[in-house]
Order: C-alpha cells, then structure tokens, then sequence
C-alpha cells in the first residue's frame, strides 16, 4: 500500500495524542492547524489527526545528511 491507500487504514488520533507525540502545546497544534500544516479532521467540537499525517509531516521535517 502507498500514499492514500495506507492513510485509508490508518489510526486516528486526537489533540492531546498528537501533542503529546509532537511534543507541542496545544496552541501550537492550533496554529498548524490554522496554518494548513496538519491536515485534520473535525466531528463536533473535537479534532481528529490521521498518523500518516503526522509521519508525512515528520517526514518532511527530517534533516537527510548530504
């Protein structure tokens, strides 16, 4: 499985996880949601992360040596 297919199978995660693991404060995560950094999704008041998400995200902010 690759890309979309992977997240279709994928754990959600809420505010307090994905703070926990990003080690960010809660106004952070809410600027990178402002800010269209995170993708997220919304069922009533609560925010739901995909993990692919995070781990694209990681990803991208991964420093490779030359």
């Amino acid at each position: 499985l690759v890309g979309s297919e992977m997240c279709i199978r994928d754990r959600y995660m809420d505010s307090a996880d994905v703070c926990r693991v990003l080690n960010i404060t809660k106004r952070t995560l809410q600027s990178y949601r402002d800010k269209g950094i995170l993708p997220y999704t919304r069922i009533g008041g609560k925010f739901f992360y995909r993990e692919c998400d995070l781990a694209d995200y990681l990803e991208r902010r991964t420093v490779k040596k030359q």
